[in-house]
């Protein structure tokens, strides 16, 4: 069973176990009422043992799922290959040919106003996207395991000549 498999499995089992309480909840309160005072004290109780309860699931669900994000660590970006992208009105300035099978990080900027940097594989899918900000370097990672012809396209209107914002480069 892979992750998302295991997560799916857990929030299945988790969901009928609330459904189940909650049904349990409404075939049991079908009594005369209760006066406020004897009510009051048992449901604080059991508000107090829910919320530590989910305290809990929400610190155990945390601590599972981080070593599983896709974010690499500071010390594995510093030895992977970084590309400089530069974007502006209406192009983007980066390298012609970039190696496959090696872990590059783009180093993503503008020029002057937002632009969407995405890049687009050989079959014409969205691959992997982030913005270009002026004043500000936004870091990609990415592994090229496909040869071939990669297109690069703004994502973000910057103007008149938006639609025709685009680059390309080479995976050898």
């Amino acid at each position: 069973m892979d992750f998302n498999q295991a997560v799916l499995t857990v929030f299945i089992v988790g969901a009928a176990l609330i459904v189940a309480a909650m049904a349990a909840v409404a075939l049991t309160s079908g009594g005369a009422p209760q006066p406020q005072s004897e009510v009051q004290p048992r449901g604080y109780a059991l508000r107090r043992r829910w919320f530590w309860a989910l305290a809990a699931a929400t610190v155990l669900a945390l601590i599972i799922s981080l070593p599983h994000l896709p974010y690499p660590s500071a010390s594995a970006m510093a030895a992977d290959m970084h590309v400089t992208v530069t974007a502006q009105q209406y192009g983007f300035t980066l390298p012609a040919e970039l190696p496959r099978g090696r872990p590059i990080i783009f180093d993503v900027t503008s020029r002057d106003v937002n632009h969407g940097f995405g890049i687009y594989g050989p079959d014409g899918r969205l691959i992997g996207q982030v913005q270009a900000m002026p004043d500000y370097v936004n870091h990609l990672p990415f592994t090229f395991t496909v040869p071939g012809h990669y297109t690069i396209r703004c994502l973000e209107y910057c103007g008149v000549g938006h639609a025709y914002m685009q680059a390309s480069f080479e995976v050898k």
